[in-house]
């Protein structure tokens, strides 16, 4: 009879890394993969992908991608980056999420490197470049649900690290 209880407090406490796991291997929600190496296959077939960036309201930083897209095959390594400046008066500790749309391409999109759930402390008035380097999978065009896809959108939000709450549970 406890066997249930302390089975779903178990659950409870597994169920965010576990769906965090099933994000990472589906793509869900946008999440996109990590890569180790480049792809080592790239085709001629091309995709526009565009790059978006926010900033939480209480944070004073303008916050822009260098370009708005990029043409790149199939496959192929690219580069970009991000520039942000503090227009604060006072130091900042941000940290950035990122999400992929449409959410169903996020598994296709390959991070090599990118700046994203690492803090950054940003003086007032400084002005720092962020790269992004990645790939999207020759796989997108194999699957049904993503081999129409035109165009694919990376999007960055910083917030200010103090805003980030974490709570204990116990």
């Amino acid at each position: 009879i406890i066997f249930i209880p302390v089975f779903m407090l178990g659950l409870a406490f597994a169920s965010v890394p576990l769906y965090d796991l099933f994000c990472k291997v589906t793509g869900y929600g946008g999440t996109t993969q990590t890569a180790i190496a480049p792809s080592n296959i790239v085709l001629k077939q091309e995709i526009k992908v565009r790059f978006n960036s926010d900033v939480s309201k209480d944070l004073k930083l303008y916050f822009q991608p260098v370009d708005r897209y990029i043409i790149s095959k199939i496959g192929e390594t690219k580069n970009v980056e991000y520039k942000v400046k503090n227009i604060s008066n006072r130091a900042i500790n941000a940290i950035s999420t990122f999400n992929v749309t449409p959410q169903k391409a996020g598994i296709y999109f390959n991070k090599l490197d990118c700046f994203c759930y690492e803090e950054k402390k940003i003086l007032p008035g400084e002005e720092v470049y962020l790269p992004v380097s990645f790939f999207i999978s020759p796989d997108l065009l194999n699957d049904p649900n993503t081999k129409e896809l035109k165009s694919i959108t990376l999007s960055y939000t910083f917030f200010d690290n103090r805003s980030i709450k974490v709570e204990n549970i116990n």
